[in-house]
């Protein structure tokens, strides 16, 4: 095991440089260490953070230092008693591995130097022709800032002397040693040395302390430079295109500034794959743009060119390229591209059918201005989609779609001041919905359809509410049915949330295929046939045979679509995906690469850099498809693809977990059991009614929230209610506002108030006890019939019937039982089989929805006092009678 500390301080800028081996500072909130095994482990440990969070190291693999990461990963890590850590690995020897921390307990990421998307980078293991690889730069003060590619952890030695020239052999003076720092940024090891004499020639090569290696230039020939400071700086370079194939001829742009005060002539060389190729140019003062083009005739690869400038014998300037990416694409099938954006906003309406938010209506209409027009993220997809040669795949939720229809159909009332334009916004949001309609018919935009209020389904199903799943699903194929023309065959499963249990459910609902997260499901799945290359269609198989088919979305493209491509220029991102789309057909030609995440979120969070961004992602899809990949929607994938077969997939999300919406948080725990509760009271309503639990509800927007009646309406509320969007937003870690929570429980308690009054409505009016039964007068003020459990009691006897109560008053004869105090209860008959996880305790009757006590004491004393005025009216009116006849 080699093992060296190095300490970086996050609260001190580390913009280039970060000593290796020294002492923290004061200042330093956390000390990072790593070590590495012989077999390609990697040992990482934090310290700073205090005892008892839970903390994991995110890491992947890359292809180079801050690259992009092909397969993402989370390691919970341990306390020691001074630190966390954990060991990750087996890596391959030559490769790049990047990580950062994620303190679950407090939500914050930890990232190098604490600056956005910085992460640790480590060359595992370098092979030994990457061993040693040098960039060297003579400052202008006559200092040599020297770079290059080690053992990381191992101490690393700059054995370095004086010299006449660049041929090894010479003679050194002034021989130094000087133990060099590291970078973790860029994964390499640096030294500055000097300042020296201009002219001067330095000589080096670099001794690992802890193999006792030297590492030299090629072969046994040391690294030399010549102090020779270049008003010459490379400002910018890039390739005229960001993939090549392999016939293709290379163009490389060059932006050269010259501090010369005169023109100077230079040979410009660019070396590549062991290959020359050289330019003679006039450089004058100021910026120079220089194409340059050469035939290199390059096997498939990805390569790392080297710039040299020299005047004569004199170099002026030495510079690495940016990575040229060349494509060999003879008798290989192209890559399929599959984008699913998920289009989602919860229901903003309350009750009474005002709006209490205004996401949907801005988010359409009025996010940012583009071309000279205000529009939102919805708009301007549709917008784009329409202009650019792509296929897509979206899920436009049910409930975004009941939104949009209902804001059509219904005028438009707002709980408070809405600061934006309606009118324009109501516009936008017709024409949107014609765009989208267009596209849909077009083919270019494949429809998906999910459960109408986005639910979290596992936790739902696990708690025994499926029968709603299955119908909020079928809800939902309706509501897409009825705006686009057209029944889904595939679903956005929301927020990525599965257990094997929603195999059977799809099924049930004619649904075919969904998308899933990579890393959360398939390292766990167990392979029936054929492989786990993530790069294709899966086929889902349940313990009695049902199948669903299953794209998995690449994780690592998917979450630079959601943090990092809409927030960066518009060129980088679409370097970053063309060149990252060759990396995955260089691996997989002929695959499929999924990227799927929330449509409008990447937008809304970055207005000013997002539109932008999107826009250059689908001018560089567009463009580039063709010979090596071709942009489907999903089905078209799938219909395309060989399938494997899987099953035993875990219960898990997005989120490799399910946490995020139920982490025994107290808010989000209440949400649940309001949830529970009023799904109890309503089922307990709908049975003794007589109604259809779980019923397809019909949501007309003319009256949105409220359905054709009040069953209708009740569930309705319950469906909205178990959206997913309460509980995430509800405290840690998304900490949203409070609006959210407060939000499920207007409909929750809407529920429990409207049964409760309704069964309110059933009275005992009057009662006779008899000899041997009791007559009852119970009233029905409801519009329907209730059909329920009377039970009635007294010391020692108990009567149990069933009773339907019509409208109106009912008339009930309860034999066998009579004197004393008689308890007469009536209960919904249901029992927990109909319920699932329920709160409140049934009795073995059912729901308890009335009670009432007789007693027959009360009921002689009545009877006496009747008969006692009865005879005193007789005797007053025969006074009356007496006293009439004397005055005749």
């Amino acid at each position: 095991m080699r093992k060296c500390a190095f300490f970086v301080s996050l609260l001190v800028s580390a913009s280039l440089l970060c000593a290796f081996c020294a002492q923290t500072s004061a200042q330093s909130q956390y000390t990072v260490n790593f070590n590495v095994s012989s077999f390609g482990n990697v040992t990482v440990s934090i310290s700073g953070i205090p005892e008892g969070h839970i903390v994991d190291l995110h890491y992947g693999v890359e292809a180079q230092p801050q690259g992009s990461w092909n397969t993402v990963f989370d390691k919970n890590m341990t306390w020691n008693g001074s630190a966390y850590v954990t060991t990750i690995g087996p890596f391959q020897n030559g490769t790049w591995v990047a990580w950062v921390f994620h303190d679950l307990t407090t939500g914050a990421w930890i990232n190098f130097d604490n600056h956005p998307f910085w992460n640790w980078n480590l060359l595992v293991n370098p092979l030994p022709s990457e061993l040693g690889n040098t960039n060297a730069q003579v400052l202008s003060n006559g200092s040599i800032l020297i770079t290059t590619i080690g053992r990381a952890p191992d101490p690393l030695d700059l054995h370095y002397g004086l010299t006449t020239g660049f041929r090894t052999g010479l003679p050194w003076s002034q021989v130094s040693d000087l133990l060099m720092g590291f970078n973790p940024l860029e994964g390499e090891y640096y030294a500055l040395i000097g300042p020296f004499t201009p002219g001067q020639w330095v000589q080096w090569v670099y001794h690992d302390l802890y193999t006792n290696q030297y590492y030299h230039n090629d072969t046994y020939y040391n690294f030399a430079i010549q102090d020779v400071y270049s008003p010459l700086t490379l400002v910018s370079s890039n390739y005229t295109r960001f993939v090549f194939i392999t016939s293709q001829s290379i163009t490389l742009n060059l932006w050269i500034k010259s501090g010369y005060s005169t023109a100077q002539k230079v040979n410009i060389s660019v070396q590549v794959d062991g290959k020359n190729f050289v330019e003679q140019q006039t450089l004058t003062p100021g910026l120079n743009y220089i194409p340059f083009t050469f035939s290199a005739n390059l096997s498939q690869g990805v390569y790392q060119p080297r710039l040299s400038i020299k005047q004569g014998s004199s170099a002026l300037l030495f510079a690495t390229l940016p990575p040229l990416y060349v494509l060999n694409t003879q008798d290989k099938k192209p890559l399929s591209v599959v984008i699913v954006w998920n289009m989602h906003q919860p229901l903003y309406l309350e009750p009474n059918g005002s709006w209490a938010q205004p996401w949907v209506v801005l988010h359409t209409g009025e996010d940012f201005v583009w071309n000279g027009q205000l529009v939102g993220s919805y708009e301007l997809q549709a917008l784009l989609l329409k202009q650019y040669n792509v296929s897509v795949t979206i899920d436009f939720t049910p409930v975004l779609l009941y939104q949009w229809e209902t804001l059509l159909n219904k005028s438009f009332s707002y709980i408070g001041h809405y600061n934006g334009n309606i009118t324009h916004d109501l516009i936008a949001i017709k024409y949107t919905l014609q765009l989208y309609k267009q596209l849909v018919e077009q083919g270019r935009v494949e429809v998906l359809t999910v459960s109408f209020y986005h639910p979290l389904m596992p936790i739902e199903y696990d708690n025994g509410w499926g029968s709603d799943l299955l119908s909020q699903l079928l809800m939902g194929e309706n509501m897409t049915h009825l705006v686009f023309g057209v029944w889904a065959s595939g679903v956005w499963t929301p927020e990525e949330a599965f257990n094997m249990a929603l195999v059977h459910l799809y099924n049930e609902s004619n649904i075919s295929y969904t998308i899933l997260d990579e890393q959360a499901f398939l390292p766990y799945v167990t392979l029936v046939s054929g492989s786990l290359n993530p790069d294709q269609p899966f086929v889902v198989q349940d313990s009695v045979g049902e199948r669903l088919t299953v794209l998995f979305r690449n994780t690592t493209l998917s979450n630079e679509f959601s943090f990092q491509f809409f927030s960066q220029s518009p060129e980088l991102t679409q370097e970053e995906l063309i060149q990252q789309l060759a990396q995955i057909y260089m691996r997989e030609p002929g695959g499929v690469v999924v990227i799927a995440l929330d449509g409008e979120n990447p937008l809304i969070f970055n207005p000013l850099t997002g539109p932008q961004d999107l826009n250059a992602i689908y001018k560089a899809l567009s463009s580039y498809q063709g010979a090596w990949f071709v942009t489907q929607t999903a089905s078209e994938a799938i219909a395309t693809h060989s399938a494997s077969v899987i099953t035993n997939l875990p219960e898990s999300s997005w989120n490799l977990n399910l946490n995020y919406w139920n982490n025994g948080y107290l808010e989000k725990t209440a949400i649940w059991h309001s949830v529970a509760q009023a799904r109890e009271y309503l089922i307990a309503f709908t049975v003794a009614a007589r109604g259809e639990v779980s019923p397809i509800v019909w949501t007309p927007p003319a009256s949105a929230p409220n359905s054709t009646n009040v069953l209708q309406t009740l569930w309705n509320y319950l469906y909205i209610a178990e959206g997913s969007d309460w509980t995430w937003q509800t405290g840690p870690p998304a900490n949203g506002p409070a609006w959210f929570e407060a939000q499920a429980m207007v409909y929750t308690n809407a529920i429990v108030n409207e049964v409760t009054q309704m069964f309110n409505e059933i009275t005992l009016t009057k009662y006779e006890i008899n000899h041997n039964h009791v007559d009852l007068t119970i009233e029905n003020r409801l519009p329907f019939s209730m059909s329920l459990t009377l039970v009635a009691s007294t010391t020692g006897k108990t009567v149990v019937q069933t009773v339907v109560l019509e409208p109106g008053k009912n008339h009930v004869k309860i034999k066998g039982i009579t004197g004393g105090q008689l308890m007469i209860e009536l209960y919904s008959p249901i029992s927990p089989n109909d319920l699932g996880d329920h709160p409140i305790a049934l009795s073995q009757y059912g729901f308890l929805i009335r009670s009432f006590v007789i007693d027959e004491s009360a009921q002689s004393a009545k009877s006496l006092a009747s008969s006692l005025f009865a005879v005193l009216v007789v005797v007053l009116m025969a006074l009356a009678l007496f006293l009439a006849k004397k005055r005749v």
